[in-house]
């Protein structure tokens, strides 16, 4: 056997050399050594028994055959597509996969991109290049390439536990996991992102990290940064403020989507990347709350789960969204007009017999928190050089949220309702109650100023725009967005930040068949 790609962190790293029987005269065993011995023992089942995050690729020397599986979650991407000769390309970093498999700009993702703001689904924006999803296996040999899952989120509610017995499983899970992690947060130099809200508090509580840091603006009146910052002085933590202005924020928007590989049409993204090169200058790891709100229902459209998750209703597609379907096929020009439904219609399947909520987290998990969160968490850690420790993906903390009833979940309107009344040990109750804020920028007010919406504006109607886009509807947009039409933002930042990827990333790749 042998490791031919390794992207990640195996979290269980110590418990897994106990088990496999591997020791070594130096201080670490090598990851490609656990690896190789796990595939050994395990084979294709070996995704379920690593915690942690990875992209991996283990080749059989003698027969050829090459296994692929990404995490649970989808922490870490993994990206293949076939070259002209047909042979497999495959690796985590799009850009090199894409480089030697890709044939052009796929139309059916251009339009979903469109519609969800960030690329959804296995189809990247690069035809032939698809995405291997969380909790998939590929193996590829002379018989060709089968894509398969190892694991599946499946919401199977447990009514027998209690409460506190409950809460007391989610503090000991997230022990240890924080355990598993204590190594890389024993330097005083660790730091924990921390914002108002439950997830980062009761992480930096727990977790004993001595150093956190927040991100705040001039231009908003009630920053989080101030709450957090009054916690972490109540902990004994040193808190720092990192303060985004709009030339800050435009300058790391290309940054963002280079790192990305892909467009992302989420400005919190850009945040983290600011507050991880913050971070990353005296740090090499943080703590960060990504997976909470998808795992324990922390966002608030999941108050109308009864009406959304139901069968028979318009199907869910997830918590964010752009356009609809129809005024994104006529602002792409497109004759086709490409449904979204098949994207959840495997969910949809097996979660007949699922309360409506558990449904709706299934769907986010698999698009939203894949497609957007954890891709712009993942190009923030590579362009700023600091591993992001989450705690709540790990695949243990995916596997117990899954069990715990949907009325536990969410509770008389309150999101997080279980993680908060377990979090309440550790921190004051108006912290571990406070409503969801959600992280939010000034960009309407950003977008408006005259140096950045002159940059805006070129980007719009230059090169390549035409040829892609209804230059007309563009225009129509752009001005009732100027003219005061908040909502509009978005719409105008998704094609922004589409035409950023085009022309930094896409229009640049070698022997790339013109659109």
């Amino acid at each position: 056997m042998k490791v031919c790609l390794f992207d990640g962190h195996i979290r269980n790293h110590v418990q897994l050399c106990e088990e496999l029987g591997i020791s070594s005269p130096e201080k670490r065993v090598p990851d490609s050594v656990v690896l190789e011995a796990g595939f050994s023992r395990w084979g294709t089942d070996i995704g379920n028994h690593l915690y942690g995050s990875f992209a991996l690729a283990i080749q059989d020397e003698k027969s050829g055959a090459l296994f692929c599986a990404r995490d649970t979650l989808g922490i870490k991407p993994f990206y293949y597509g076939f070259d002209s000769a047909g042979a497999l390309q495959y690796g985590s970093a799009l850009d090199e996969v894409a480089a030697k498999a890709c044939t052009g700009l796929d139309a059916e993702a251009l339009q979903r991109y469109m519609m969800f703001g960030y690329p959804v689904g296995e189809k990247t924006l690069y035809a032939g290049v698809k995405k291997l999803m969380p909790g998939h296996y590929l193996l590829y040999d002379q018989d060709g390439c089968v894509v398969r899952p190892y694991h599946d989120l499946v919401f199977q509610p447990d009514h027998s536990r209690s409460e506190a017995q409950w809460a007391a499983d989610i503090e000991r899970v997230l022990q240890d996991v924080l355990h598993d992690d204590a190594e890389k947060l024993a330097s005083d130099a660790s730091c924990a992102f921390l914002s108002s809200g439950v997830d980062s508090s009761y992480l930096l509580a727990l977790s004993g990290v001595r150093r956190a840091c927040g991100i705040g603006y001039d231009e908003q009146g009630a920053s989080e940064a101030k709450a957090a910052a009054e916690f972490a002085r109540g902990l004994g933590v040193a808190f720092e403020e990192n303060k985004i202005t709009s030339d800050m924020f435009f300058d790391a928007v290309p940054r963002l989507i280079r790192f990305a590989g892909l467009p992302l049409a989420d400005a919190s993204s850009v945040a983290l990347l600011l507050g991880c090169e913050a971070v990353a200058r005296t740090s090499d790891c943080c703590l960060s709350g990504e997976g909470a709100d998808e795992l324990f229902a922390g966002y608030h459209v999941y108050r109308r789960a009864d009406e959304l998750g139901r069968i028979g209703a318009p199907r869910y597609l997830g918590c964010a969204g752009i356009l609809e379907q129809e005024s994104a096929r006529r602002l792409l020009m497109h004759e086709t007009s490409y449904s979204a439904d098949s994207l959840v219609g495997l969910i949809y399947e097996k979660s007949e017999s699922w309360e409506h909520l558990s449904r709706l987290q299934a769907i986010d998990c698999a698009l939203w928190l894949e497609g957007d969160i954890l891709l712009g968490a993942n190009a923030a850690s590579r362009a700023s050089g600091l591993e992001l420790l989450m705690p709540y993906a790990d695949a243990r903390m995916v596997d117990l949220a899954a069990r715990i009833p949907a009325g536990l979940r969410l509770k008389e309107g309150c999101g997080k309702y279980i993680l908060r009344k377990t979090a309440q040990g550790q921190l004051p109750h108006e912290v571990a109650f406070r409503p969801k804020i959600g992280f939010s920028l000034p960009m309407c007010s950003w977008m408006r100023e005259a140096r950045h919406r002159e940059k805006i504006d070129a980007m719009l109607f230059g090169e390549g725009s035409a040829s892609l886009f209804d230059t007309a509807l563009v225009r129509g947009y752009w001005t009732a967005f100027l003219e005061g039409n908040d909502v509009l933002w978005q719409v105008v930042y998704a094609l922004y930040t589409f035409m950023i990827w085009y022309r930094q990333c896409f229009s640049r790749l070698p022997r790339i068949i013109p659109v």
